[in-house]
């Protein structure tokens, strides 16, 4: 058994965000003492991995609450891994069209500045020819 301390350092999370994560309900502690410390076991810290992880691929707190009681619930490890190809399928379509988006803002900033670095050679060349302003 570990206390909340132990399990968060070695998940590599605060203790702030464990009791967040209890709160929103995503697991329980163990055991919790008379004197209101709480325990946690091993399985706890392969939840809070599998937490972590879902969080790296993109999945909000509900969607993981949504989806991880069924990934440690033996006869419903499928309906899980169908939800989480759901979400990380959208994600990833939301992505997609992130990345389509940047690469035309891309294209026209760099239109952008090829116009107006030809337009600034034309004005200092311009100037040039006028007897030397900058202007």
């Amino acid at each position: 058994m570990f206390k909340i301390g132990e399990i968060a350092r070695q998940a590599g999370v605060t203790t702030r965000t464990l009791r967040y994560y209890e709160q929103l309900g995503l697991f329980v502690p163990t055991n919790v003492n008379t004197k209101g410390y709480r325990y946690y076991n091993d399985d706890t810290l392969v939840v809070i991995n599998r937490i972590r992880d879902l969080q790296r691929v993109g999945l909000s707190l509900d969607e993981i609450k949504e989806v991880i009681g069924l990934y440690f619930h033996q006869k419903k490890k499928v309906e899980a891994k169908e939800k989480t190809l759901n979400y990380l399928q959208i994600h990833l379509d939301n992505i997609e069209s992130k990345i389509t988006l940047l690469n035309n803002v891309r294209k026209e900033i760099k239109e952008q500045i090829q116009s107006t670095e030809s337009r600034l050679a034309r004005l200092k060349e311009k100037g040039r020819k006028n007897g030397g302003s900058k202007n």
